[in-house]
């Protein structure tokens, strides 16, 4: 979510933007199963914490 990709910090990477393409593509590789809009929508539903967007995500690969 950094404005400069070059200048990560630590909120980068523990937050996602489900408006940045890269991270929702990253997102995506990791549960190549599900669609990219389901990768939004989870964004949007549980919030910008990876850990919590993971998580759910984990529970639909469940399924």
């Amino acid at each position: 979510m950094a404005d400069n990709k070059s200048n990560v910090g630590q909120q980068d990477r523990i937050r996602v933007d489900a408006n940045d393409p890269s991270e929702v593509e990253y997102l995506h590789r990791q549960f190549a199963h599900l669609k990219h809009e389901q990768v939004v929508e989870a964004i949007k539903s549980k919030g910008p914490l990876r850990a919590d967007v993971v998580k759910y995500l984990e529970t639909l690969n469940k399924r």
